[in-house]
């Protein structure tokens, strides 16, 4: 934009660097920095006068325009040393018990000018005023001018065009209106005026009056070609136009009473939502790697299991050991488990020449020290202990309790869980602290932290969408009417899941909040375009919220579609959670849609709207900021668009750097008491996490082959090795075992047996 007030073009005017400099001078002043407004208005000036002197305005027209504009410039000059005066008279100390005096804005500098100057002056300096985007300046000028009866209907007809100019659709009317009625006006400068009267019910968006409005025009001018084309382009745009929002509030019960019917229709299936207490949905369908899962559990069986683990100072002690035989035992009276493991139950091997024999490990405990040594040193030297029933140091000891699958019933682990607590109960005064860690145990604290989270969220989310509205627009009553109608759209979604059968899980658990936010944003669409300027423009109050409802509903309903169509994409997806999250949550974009245009508005309508309509002029410290963010914007466009620059690339390497988690412990806290103990588990036995490798034969009892089993050894060896792995068992430690048994418990013999027979 050039920053020269005067530029080439059919007026010479640059109006927009004079409102810009206005402005600027006004706010100086506004701060009392009256040098700075000063300077401004005398660059102004200087501007004007060299641009007059040097002969290049040649039109006596706009020469006697460009003097108009420099004579208001000369009288805001004038004005701020009154006010400066004003300004250091206010600043004087106060008198005791008087108040301190506020600053206040500039504003209606003109005013004792404007009420000094004659006639053909008021005319001249309102057309200067219009020029320079002076609009209450102006009103002011054409006022005074059509009251002293100097080009009456000429200054109301431009001020109309200023009413106009201010979106004031009542005024600029009934001004268009009083022309009608003057004396001697032509039947075709009537059609002119009412084809103004037209442009204006255009504007405000009330066709039918501005085709009425045509059609009167057209009966003064009847040859009027202009006429008839526009009367047929207003009668095709209100065929073509789409049905307006003005329904809702034409018929706000009819409409209030749907949005409470539709609402409690689907809030009465809130009770029969429901959480699940595992995350088994994770499971694809169809997926070859879970066909062959289910199918490896029916040849060996279920392979879930949990450990309980304790730590004392020595575990082979009569006292200890009883602890753990009573305990172990205890656990195994649980219904719906398949077997519980622990040093008091497991079998030991133990054999002589050419004879070996399955018995149990602690068969009785014993009370001499020397026979509970050696038990111990039986213990640690065991590889199918070591690491999972007992730690290297024999201070740590684990139960490990085989659970059955029972996929119908969701409730399993939960029930399983809270028996074995309770059988864990009384012996917590003899143990410090049980640790219990396997997928058993994550699986259920997956959803019990998925559920506390969703009961944690939503009231902080609530929370922070009431600060973040008042602190926007300071206004309780437009607080309350959006937190009511979050609510709404949230309790409608919800009673989808009750409805659908859709229980609400790790994935589905976003959809409450992912709501919220979506409906903040078309509440704080409508809110913020309703604003005082609407009242003054249409002083009905249905009239003005169906004007905010349908300058909202297009970008509103495209986003809502963009966005609900943005879900449903996911609805390929073959995970069961993630295809049940994308329906329910393009329900959620319908309902926060419905909700924002049918029910809010007929709420809305209740209040004075005087009380919720906003002045946001008057916002200065929000307004000051988005001015000076646009400021910034457009002055450093180059600095701005590097910045970007860096951001996206910076964002673009960023997602290379991303990693897809599988480990599921990484999810909690490491205060979390699952954390915890699954930490103690590892730490002081082995991991509890399974991975489970089947080898098949072509040919029958090929796994009795010495060749074969060495095979099984070499792959064993390799896992071994690998970081994550803590231990490894298979078919051969048994067999290595039972041949060291069987040669009179000679740990050379800890071997593969050499030939098929043996094995």
């Amino acid at each position: 934009m050039s920053q020269d007030p005067i530029e080439q073009g059919p007026s010479l005017l640059n109006p927009n660097v004079v409102r810009a400099k206005i402005k600027e001078a006004d706010l100086y002043v506004s701060r009392g920095l009256f040098d700075q407004a000063r300077e401004i208005y005398r660059q102004l000036l200087s501007q004007y006068a060299a641009h007059l002197k040097s002969g290049r305005i040649r039109d006596p027209n706009i020469r006697n325009r460009v003097r108009n504009v420099a004579g208001v410039i000369r009288d805001r000059l004038k004005a701020t040393e009154r006010w400066e005066a004003v300004h250091h008279t206010r600043q004087a100390p106060p008198k005791p018990g008087q108040k301190p005096r506020r600053i206040v804005s500039p504003s209606g500098f003109d005013r004792t000018t404007i009420l000094q100057l004659s006639g053909t002056a008021l005319y001249d300096r309102g057309m200067a005023y219009k020029d320079m985007g002076l609009v209450d300046e102006a009103i002011e000028a054409f006022r005074r001018s059509a009251r002293l009866g100097y080009r009456e209907a000429q200054s109301l007809l431009v001020l109309s065009e200023c009413f106009l100019a201010k979106k004031a659709f009542p005024r600029a009317l009934r001004v268009l209106r009083a022309l009608l009625d003057f004396e001697g006006i032509k039947d075709p400068q009537k059609a002119l005026i009412l084809q103004r009267i037209a442009a204006v019910h255009e504007a405000a968006g009330d066709l039918k009056e501005a085709l009425k409005a045509l059609q009167e025009a057209y009966a003064f001018d009847r040859r009027s070609e202009t006429l008839r084309q526009k009367i047929g382009a207003v009668t095709k745009e209100m065929r073509r136009i789409r049905p307006r929002i003005s329904i809702v509030t034409e018929h706000p019960v009819a409409s209030f009473v749907l949005c409470l019917l539709v609402a409690f229709f689907f809030m009465s299936f809130l009770p029969k939502a429901q959480t699940v207490n595992n995350v088994d949905y994770f499971t694809l369908d169809n997926d070859p790697d879970v066909a062959f899962y289910d199918e490896f559990k029916e040849v060996f069986g279920n392979d879930e299991f949990f450990v309980i683990a304790f730590e004392r100072e020595d575990i082979f002690t009569e006292r200890n050991l009883d602890l753990l035989a009573r305990l172990t035992e205890d656990l195994e009276g649980l219904e719906d488990i398949d077997d519980v493991t622990s040093l008091a139950n497991v079998d030991d091997i133990v054999g002589g020449e050419d004879f070996f024999e399955v018995r149990g490990f602690l068969e009785e405990i014993p009370s001499d020290p020397q026979a509970l040594e050696k038990l111990k040193k039986q213990a640690v030297r065991n590889p199918l202990y070591v690491a999972n029933l007992i730690s290297r140091d024999a201070r740590t000891t684990a139960i490990v309790v085989q659970t059955l699958e029972k996929p119908e019933d969701p409730d399993y682990r939960k029930k399983l869980l809270a028996k074995a607590q309770k059988i864990l109960d009384p012996y917590r005064s003899e143990v410090e602290r049980f640790h219990l860690a396997g997928w058993t145990t994550t699986n259920y604290y997956l959803s019990q932290y998925m559920k506390k989270d969703v009961a944690t969220f939503i009231p902080v989310a609530y929370l922070f969408i009431t600060l973040a509205i008042w602190l926007v627009f300071r206004n309780i009553r437009l607080t309350l009417l959006a937190v009511l109608n979050i609510s709404f759209c949230v309790g409608s979604t919800m009673g989808l899941f009750g409805l659908t059968g859709i229980t609400l899980n790790n994935v589905t658990s976003i959809i409450p909040p992912l709501v919220m936010a979506l409906a903040l944003c078309d509440v704080v669409h409508i809110f913020s375009h309703m604003e005082k300027q609407v009242l003054e423009s249409f002083p009905d109050k249905r009239k003005a919220l169906a004007h905010v409802l349908d300058k909202v509903l297009l970008p509103s309903f495209l986003t809502t579609l963009t966005t609900a169509i943005g879900f449903l994409s996911l609805a390929v997806s073959q995970i069961p959670p993630i295809r049940e999250l994308a329906w329910i949550a393009s329900a959620g974009m319908v309902f926060e849609f419905f909700f924002s245009f049918f029910f809010l508005p007929p709420i809305i309508l209740l209040f004075d709207p005087k009380k919720i309509y906003q002045a946001y002029e008057t916002k200065r410290g929000m307004l000051l900021f988005l001015r000076a963010l646009g400021r910034t914007v457009s002055r450093r466009r180059g600095f701005v668009l590097a910045a970007s620059a860096v951001v996206v690339c910076g964002a673009a390497w960023y997602t290379t750097q991303l990693r897809v988690e599988t480990n599921l412990i990484e999810f909690f806290k490491k205060s979390s008491p699952l954390r915890v103990s699954m930490d103690f588990v590892e730490r002081k036995l082995g991991g509890v996490d399974t991975m489970d490798i089947s080898l098949q034969a072509r040919e029958e009892e090929a796994f009795k082959d010495p060749k074969n089993l060495k095979l099984i050894e070499s792959i064993q060896e390799y896992l071994k090795k690998l970081e994550a792995v803590d231990s490894v068992v298979s078919l051969v430690d048994f067999l290595k075992d039972m041949n060291e048994s069987f040669h009179a418990e000679n740990h050379a013999y800890y071997k593969i047996p050499e030939t098929k027979n043996m094995v």
